[in-house]
């Protein structure tokens, strides 16, 4: 009896050391760098507006920049992954030039907000969105209040408009979404965009499900920038943070479960995303958000290239 006690405790010793030995081996390592999608922003940083703050619930100081217009239309632009806020600043300036008013945050976790590449929990990033929207105050009458996401940050803006806070916002504006896993429309590695560590990501998410998440805060995806441009971008991040910052696995249970009108525009040109094919995923899906597809655009080119601009604005400004 006392072999057989000894035997069980060393094959649960082992079977224990398995998951550790996984998660510690595993880290994500730094792809080739991609110039084109880490290039940061040609404005100089004398044009950006000066970093406010909102105070999240939990007590936190979170950074945004204003960009104040007319009272009527109000957008709240979500950048893509790695990148700070400053990164939407000339979508932003066209936006505002065209009467909208906006608001950029630095996403918890990014630019000047929370410690870079993690949050304390996954959810708190939605919960920084919901606490921002409560700092602008109630909507004024004939206020419309949109949420625009690019990237990551169009993924984001799907799982918030498919979840609890979805009724935030009366438009949704999503720019070449990406963190669809396993979605048609993702190229592999997002085009060489990310290095993703999959064992390491699939135990956390398992451990998880039994209660343990030691282990939640440790890095899971990198991004194809250099260590020059990891001063201004986020580099990595932690299974948290890669989980909240998205749609995930649920994203057709999110877009299934959109309440508000949205719009969804992609570049033919896009290195991470494959535009021709989320009409056909949504149609499968049921959801009837249309796809605009513009010509000749890459990734950041949407952010960037007065034509696509001049199709989100209007996306933005319908009535």
């Amino acid at each position: 009896m006392y072999k057989l006690l000894i035997g069980l405790l060393a094959l649960l010793v082992v079977a224990a050391m398995i998951p550790v030995a996984v998660i510690s081996f595993d880290a994500p390592r730094a792809p080739p760098v991609m110039a084109a999608m880490a290039a940061p922003s040609k404005q100089a940083s004398s044009d950006f507006p000066a970093p406010r703050q909102f105070r999240a619930r939990d007590g936190a100081n979170l950074q945004y920049y204003a960009y104040p217009a007319g009272p009527e239309k109000v957008a709240i632009l979500i950048h893509g992954s790695a990148g700070p806020g400053t990164s939407m600043h000339i979508l932003a300036e066209s936006l505002r030039t065209a009467g909208v008013t906006v608001y950029v945050p630095d996403i918890r976790g990014h630019g000047g907000s929370g410690r870079r590449g993690d949050i304390d929990y996954i959810g708190q990033i939605d919960d920084d969105l919901a606490d921002f929207v409560a700092a602008l105050g109630t909507a004024k009458s004939g206020e419309t209040r949109t949420l625009l996401g690019f990237s990551a940050g169009a993924g984001f803006a799907i799982r918030i408009a498919g979840g609890r806070y979805g009724l935030l916002f009366n438009r949704y504006v999503l720019l070449s979404p990406t963190t669809l896993s396993d979605a048609p429309t993702l190229r592999p590695n997002a085009g060489g965009w990310v290095s993703v560590a999959v064992p390491r990501i699939i135990t956390i998410a398992l451990l998880g499900r039994v209660g343990i998440h030691w282990f939640d805060g440790l890095p899971v995806i990198r991004y194809a920038i250099s260590p020059e441009m990891a001063r201004w971008l986020t580099d990595s991040y932690s299974y948290r943070l890669a989980t909240n910052f998205g749609a995930g696995r649920q994203y057709q249970a999110y877009l299934q479960n959109i309440r508000r009108p949205a719009a969804l525009l992609v570049g033919d040109a896009d290195e991470q995303v494959i535009a021709s094919q989320y009409a056909p995923l949504l149609q499968r899906l049921g959801v009837n958000i249309p796809v605009t597809i513009v010509p000749d655009m890459t990734h950041t080119d949407m952010i960037r290239n007065p034509k696509a601009i001049r199709a989100i604005v209007g996306a933005v400004s319908a009535p």
